[in-house]
């Protein structure tokens, strides 16, 4: 960057002289070069050095607050994008450091020392956990985003008054399985449990969210989160979108439908609305992740899965037979066919199973800056 700043076109300058440009040197030098060289808190931070570069980088404005700083930042300096995935891969990783965490305090108070294999193991996870974790931790603390959590108002009641009770009065509660403390914590880990295991539906429902006008998006999260509320407007989504909006609300046990273009939790409406959610089922694969299936695909799911479930049994028996011996060339050949059944059925599900991929993004505003540090 510097040398960039340091060594410029020599014909740079006498360009931006004799166009009489409105911008600064340096505002005019970055639009010119089509990308940004550095980030308004670099520029902050780094001013006092390159006030001594070339002309060019400074002259004959100086900058003297932040404000200035943020002018001269481009909408992409203000902006990142965020994905459904990125969002679900947050959930995940931050579930299993608290679990490890957990692990980790329990082993230490129950006698545990430093370099026992146990506790060795726990703690090496846990560091490859959090190496995975903070990057996206730090991306979604730079945001100024609307974030979706079903019965966010009852996990937070439930918090405080769980906050109340001493650790010691909440280890009690949880060896014992009885009380008014186990009583809360029973109830908020219910609803926990079940935002966790809906977690690609948030994911992707807070992703629409932060593709809408702010004041839409923190309509449709009140509405959501309380299950109660005006109806709120998205005559502005095309109908499909407004559909995707539906069933994802349904799937977190929201009954709603459009009414006159306003999306609406009144179930007097839904019988007269133009929109309802699709029907749809619920069903768990394999390795726990939660998909959708219309109504009326739900039998040729289930066979397919059945399908798969045979197909994978008969690959990894084969698979463990060649390990142990040479195989003939028909069973090479009844293998290959079994490999290309696993696929084919997998297929299948894809079509099967609606909104599988989590590739849905939303370009988001950072939190603002203050104005002077």
């Amino acid at each position: 960057m510097f040398r960039i700043l340091a060594n410029p076109d020599q014909n740079e300058w006498r360009r931006f002289r004799a166009r009489k440009c409105p911008y600064s040197p340096l505002s005019y030098f970055w639009r010119t070069h089509g990308g940004a060289l550095f980030t308004s808190h670099t520029l902050l931070f780094c001013a006092p050095v390159l006030q001594n570069l070339h002309p060019l980088a400074f002259a004959p404005r100086k900058y003297a607050n932040i404000n200035l700083a943020r002018e001269v930042g481009s909408m992409d300096d203000r902006t990142v994008i965020i994905s459904s995935q990125e969002l679900v891969d947050y959930t995940v990783l931050s579930r299993k450091k608290h679990e490890l965490v957990f692990k980790r305090d329990f082993l230490l108070k129950t006698g545990a020392k430093a370099g026992d294999l146990h506790l060795h193991s726990v703690e090496g996870e846990l560091v490859l956990v959090d190496e995975k974790l903070k990057p996206l931790e730090h991306k979604l603390s730079e945001l100024d985003m609307v974030t979706v959590i079903p019965h966010r108002k009852e996990i937070g009641e439930f918090t405080s008054e769980i906050n109340k009770f001493s650790r010691p009065e909440l280890d009690i509660a949880v060896k014992s399985k009885n009380g008014t403390a186990y009583d809360l914590m029973r109830k908020r880990a219910v609803l926990v449990k079940n935002n966790y295991e809906k977690r690609e539906d948030i994911a992707r429902l807070t992703i629409m969210l932060n593709n809408m006008p702010r004041k839409d998006s923190e309509a449709m999260r009140g509405l959501i989160e309380e299950g109660a509320g005006e109806d709120a407007d998205v005559s502005f989504l095309p109908k499909e979108k407004q559909q995707e909006l539906l069933n994802l609300t349904s799937r977190l046990g929201r009954q709603c439908c459009v009414f006159a273009g306003s999306f609406s939790l009144d179930k007097k409406k839904i019988d007269t609305s133009e929109l309802k959610p699709s029907d749809e089922v619920s069903r768990t694969l394999p390795n726990g992740r939660v998909v959708w299936v219309e109504a009326g695909k739900v039998f040729e799911f289930d066979a397919n899965e059945k399908e798969i479930a045979s197909v994978l049994a008969k690959m990894q028996s084969k698979n463990a037979e060649k390990q142990a011996r040479a195989f003939s060339e028909e069973e090479i050949v009844f293998l290959d066919k079994l490999q290309s059944d696993y696929l084919a059925a997998r297929n299948r599900r894809a079509t099967l199973v609606k909104g599988s991929e989590l590739d849905e993004t939303a370009k988001v505003y950072k939190k603002k800056m203050p104005e002077d540090f």
